[in-house]
């Protein structure tokens, strides 16, 4: 598969459109409801938050209007008359420039090697391991890690 840039242009449906304003907007679409194609609650999330930091927005929220439909409807309305479409296209401009962003400081770190190895923990190996100390624990008649037996409801240890 083939690694795309954040500088390439969106895809697109076989119709051409990516998004699409849904009927009922405003006539100077300071209102309007969009069809984003082929996205779903990450793109919506992030959206919606990067366009409620603009004040110039009364309201702002987004919709999946099925589970198996890969397509979120945004509904934005402005202030003022201004332009839902222009804050959507500024909107996706500023992700585009703070996803960038992180991605350049994500390479820098990477080529710097400025970052922490963790240890894997072996889960299976950590798992045996517990398994074993209670096998050992109930071999000498103790049943908790403190050795004290635990005694069960029904008065069994």
């Amino acid at each position: 598969m083939e690694q795309s840039s954040f500088s390439d242009p969106v895809a697109r449906q076989p119709s051409g459109d990516k998004i699409t304003i849904l009927p009922g907007h405003a006539a100077d679409y300071s209102e309007a409801t969009f069809c984003l194609m082929e996205e779903d609650h990450t793109l919506g999330n992030a959206l919606r938050w990067m366009i409620m930091k603009n004040p110039d927005v009364e309201f702002c929220g987004y919709s999946a209007p099925h589970p198996s439909e890969p397509t979120i409807h945004l509904r934005i309305q402005m202030y003022d008359n201004l332009s839902a479409i222009t804050c959507l296209f500024e909107a996706l401009a500023n992700l585009r420039n703070l996803f960038s962003s992180i991605d350049d400081a994500y390479n820098a770190a990477l080529a710097d090697e400025d970052y922490v190895i963790e240890d894997d923990t072996d889960i299976k190996a950590r798992v045996a391991a517990i398994a074993q100390e209670a096998a050992e624990r109930r071999a000498r008649g103790t049943n908790t890690a403190g050795g004290d037996d635990v005694v069960m409801g029904d008065g069994t240890s």
